[in-house]
């Protein structure tokens, strides 16, 4: 069952209730919408907000308790955040038919170390986000991939992605997802170079040495 979430309508007429909220820093702006149904902006408190989120997960079905219009599933469309504060500024909400698959991106998680990386190889991931569609109850919270068996040179693919009876993968079959790349080497200078330059004397030392003479 999805957790639930009560919200106000911005353009209500019980000004006090939305007063309250903000008074308390506990107002959380948000907008619903959806293919089938007309934009509205709504209000929902923000520490609710946080601890249902946290709950269901970043595509988990919301029931969103719109009051005095019903309630409807919804999932997490897009969130505003503030980097510094680390607050959540405003919310979308997409209302979805729990019986049509949607789109939405999903968490690409690698798993175990790669045998190149014990050869001093070092793991490069491409993608850390995929787009995905499934039913609104039926996305995975992550897509785990294993990369113990990857060698220097070896890549992960969409392809080689694990796949679900319940979603599909939007993405082309040879788009990158994670790589093993050599270890980069620093240049190293040239012995017989570096021991030339090591005999050089100073050039200030040899203006030293020259006037010591003529004062001799």
């Amino acid at each position: 069952m999805a957790a639930t979430l009560k919200a106000l309508d911005r353009n209500t007429t019980k000004r006090s209730e939305l007063r309250t909220l903000r008074e308390k820093e506990e107002g959380l702006p948000a907008v619903i919408y959806g293919k089938d149904r007309k934009s509205a902006p709504v209000q929902v408190d923000a520490l609710e907000f946080i601890k249902v989120y946290r709950e269901v997960g970043k595509n988990g079905v919301i029931e969103l308790d719109f009051e005095g219009q019903g309630k409807y599933p919804v999932m997490v469309y897009d969130m505003q955040v503030d980097s510094i504060k680390n607050h959540v500024l405003h919310v979308d909400f997409y209302s979805v038919d729990l019986n049509k698959e949607v789109e939405a991106e999903v968490p690409v998680h690698l798993k175990g170390e790669a045998a190149g990386s014990k050869e001093g190889g070092v793991v490069q991931q491409m993608l850390h986000e995929i787009l995905v569609k499934a039913k609104p109850n039926d996305f995975p919270d992550s897509i785990d991939v294993d990369i113990s068996e990857l060698n220097i040179g070896d890549a992960v693919q969409a392809g080689d992605l694990p796949k679900g009876d319940k979603y599909e993968i939007v993405l082309d079959d040879e788009e990158p997802i994670a790589s093993i790349v050599p270890p980069t080497e620093e240049p190293v200078e040239d012995e017989e170079e570096a021991d030339e330059v090591a005999e050089e004397p100073p050039a200030d030392k040899e203006e030293t040495d020259d006037e010591t003479t003529k004062t001799e």
